[in-house]
């Protein structure tokens, strides 16, 4: 027989095993601040700086730090992020992106642009 504390648990577990790993959604994350960062077309020195940080901290693999460097510089084209699987972490997503715009310390047309698209995107 099932108690209440039983159904939690089971509940708690599903929602679990559907949540992305922390790792394969910091990576989605890092794909999805990249397309901001280069929304004008440059990407400061903070706003790398900032995002190579994030990789690091997020334990991205060796792989994903080379290809976000090389995205930064321009070497390689930007991978599109898995919006289905950021969608489930909307607020996270935003608060991240408003922290790396921030890091430039000027927003212009162009990431205020992509900022309302993408939050319509994660909607």
């Amino acid at each position: 027989m099932c108690g209440l504390n039983d159904r939690r648990e089971l509940d708690t577990l599903k929602r679990m095993s559907n949540a992305p790993a922390q790792g394969e959604f910091a990576f989605e994350l890092v794909k999805l601040l990249l397309q901001v960062a280069w929304a004008d077309d440059d990407v400061a020195l903070k706003e790398a700086d900032a995002l190579l940080a994030f990789g690091r901290r997020s334990q991205l693999s060796e792989e994903q730090l080379e290809l976000l460097a090389d995205c930064l510089a321009g070497k390689t084209p930007l991978p599109p992020p898995h919006f289905g699987l950021l969608k489930e972490r909307r607020v996270e997503v935003l608060r991240a992106i408003k922290e790396l715009l921030g890091s430039e310390l000027r927003v212009g047309a162009a990431e205020d642009a992509i900022l309302e698209q993408i939050s319509a995107l994660l909607r």
